[in-house]
């Protein structure tokens, strides 16, 4: 197992260039780690703040009765929820062989997922990302690792989906209630400014089962014309079935298979005759070495996705006119 400095914030941040150039490559770097059942699991590296021991840490019984936290730690001031990861992908055998607490940003939000340990970092491309065939809303993806150096034996991995995490574990802002999970409670003022007037076809990327359900509402909500789709790929091949006067915004995430956001975006503003179409990065990837690099490739910002005022106020201006 890897010791809890393996990865820390300093570390993380410092070594995001070199992240985002591997989503260029179209490769994303994994955190492997096991269940207390020795089932293997992943998530982005991307998304991990540090590594915590749990017997180093104090934890503080939970407020709510939330079935997946489990408790609550103090880091630097903030309160992050503990999530019991195995009894939120329905392995729960109890919690005592779980020894690591993956401390991850989300959304702007910190959440900490309790596992048994950390196994290794691996690099996989889009062509080792397998979807699976029965959609599992708290899945993104499939693939195979290998466990130990000394043995090429090879295991199925799966790499979850956070933001149905996020959903499932209740972590948002209770008193704004302005994130993508908030989409019955969100409001704009005046009421009448909600719908948007643009017959221009809106295209979206997202590869979360959840968050594509909540866009749907979302943009139905705004009276708008648009389509969404499951990765970058699918979302080009349309935008290429398309004369560039009919799209009026391209949103896309940034962590998807086959076509991660960072090649659509390139695509869209380097590669092709849709240049001057609008592009949003809508992500949970909050450093600012993803909004640099999102930017840098020609979007015009990167909106997150704990922000609904935000993406509602760019779809107005871009949509309406207000913005070029």
């Amino acid at each position: 197992m890897y010791s809890s400095d393996l990865i820390d914030e300093n570390d993380i941040q410092s070594n995001v260039d070199y992240m985002t150039k591997s989503y260029l490559r179209n490769v994303m770097q994994l955190a492997v780690f096991t269940t207390s059942s020795d089932r293997l699991y992943a998530i982005n590296i991307s998304k991990i703040q540090s590594f915590l021991i749990r017997e180093e840490v104090e934890m503080l019984q939970p407020p709510t009765g939330n079935e997946y936290v489990i408790g609550l730690i103090n880091i630097r001031g903030e309160i992050v929820s503990i999530v019991n990861f195995d009894k939120w992908v329905g392995d729960d055998v109890g919690d005592k062989d779980q020894r690591i607490i993956i401390v991850c940003n989300y959304n702007q939000k910190k959440i900490g997922i309790m596992v048994k340990e950390i196994i290794r970092i691996e690099e996989k491309s889009s062509d080792e990302l397998r979807v699976p065939a029965s959609r599992d809303p708290k899945i993104s993806y499939v693939t195979d690792v290998q466990v130990r150096d000394d043995d090429e034996a090879r295991r199925m991995c799966i790499v979850f989906d956070a933001e149905k995490l996020l959903y499932d574990a209740n972590v948002g802002d209770e008193a704004s209630k302005t994130t993508i999970y908030d989409i019955d409670s969100f409001e704009v003022t005046p009421p009448a400014s909600m719908k948007i007037n643009s017959d221009k076809l809106v295209l979206v990327a997202e590869d979360s089962q959840i968050v594509i359900e909540k866009l749907d509402e979302f943009l139905a909500k705004l009276g708008l014309n648009y389509e969404i789709y499951e990765n970058g790929e699918a979302l080009i091949n349309r935008i290429m079935s398309l004369d560039p006067k009919e799209i009026g915004l391209v949103i896309t995430d940034i962590e998807m298979p086959i076509r991660n956001g960072y090649q659509v975006i390139k695509y869209i503003k380097q590669e092709s005759i849709y240049g001057n179409v609008p592009v949003l990065s809508l992500t949970s990837m909050t450093n600012q070495g993803v909004k640099d690099k999102v930017m840098e490739l020609g979007a015009l910002d990167l909106v997150n996705k704990s922000d609904l005022k935000l993406l509602h106020s760019y779809i107005r201006e871009i949509l309406e006119g207000e913005l070029v």
